[in-house]
This record gives structure tokens, C-alpha cells and sequence, in this order.
């Protein structure tokens, strides 16, 4: 059996900000934009799950995402968070990637989604 590439299980779409973000780890350090690179390919591929998050005491509602943690091969603890949504079975929607420091990637992401109508749910 021939172990070639496998097209990806989920199609990933990226918040407008979210190339910011990644600009920002590279001032954090270079190599974490790897690592993001690497858990996006994870997640596309269905190789890693997130999270499911809720309401957070911090950063308020965050109950439509779920999260992923990763960093540099082996370091501990982990200091980035990715956070997506799965608005259909075929899409992996990336709100936010970044630093956990202070929840400011939570409240990041948060502040993006806005506020949600009741309906919208």
C-alpha cells in the first residue's frame, strides 16, 4: 500500500485578522509561525481536535469554538492558542491564533465573533 499525500478532511477558512496574527508570532518567535503551520495541517487533516470552549469568566461567551494548543517540539508549557468554529462538516473556520498570556488570545477572539444575535445561534 502506497502512503501518499491524503487531501485534507476539513477546508480551513481564516478570520480577516487572522494573518495578523500569525505576523505577530513571528515577532514572538520565528519558529512558532512553524508550529502554527504545522497545527493548522493537524487540524485540516483531522489529525488533532480542539477543545470545545464555553463561557469563559474573562472573556465572556465563547461556546461556538474550540481550541488547540501548540508550541515549539517539546517545550511545556504550551504558550500559543488556536481558536475555530466548524460552521458545516467541510469547514474548519480560524478565528484567532496567538499567545495564551493574560486569555488575551480568548479575548481576542471574542471581540471578533461580537456580539451574537439569540437567532444567529
Amino acid at each position: 500500500m502506497s502512503q501518499g499525500k491524503r487531501a485534507p478532511r476539513f477546508v480551513l477558512s481564516f478570520g480577516p485578522l487572522v494573518a495578523a496574527d500569525i505576523l505577530a508570532l513571528e515577532e514572538i518567535d520565528p519558529a512558532a509561525v512553524d508550529a502554527a503551520e504545522g497545527i493548522l495541517d493537524d487540524l485540516a487533516h483531522g489529525r488533532v481536535t480542539g477543545k470545545l470552549l464555553g463561557t469563559r469568566h474573562i472573556s465572556g461567551d465563547l461556546t461556538s469554538l474550540a481550541r488547540v494548543k501548540f508550541d515549539l517540539a517539546g517545550r511545556r508549557p504550551q504558550r500559543f492558542r488556536l481558536l475555530y468554529r466548524r460552521p458545516n462538516d467541510a469547514i474548519l473556520e480560524i478565528i484567532a491564533i496567538g499567545p495564551r498570556d493574560e486569555h488575551a488570545i480568548y479575548r481576542a477572539a471574542a471581540q471578533r465573533l461580537g456580539p451574537v444575535a439569540e437567532h444567529d445561534a
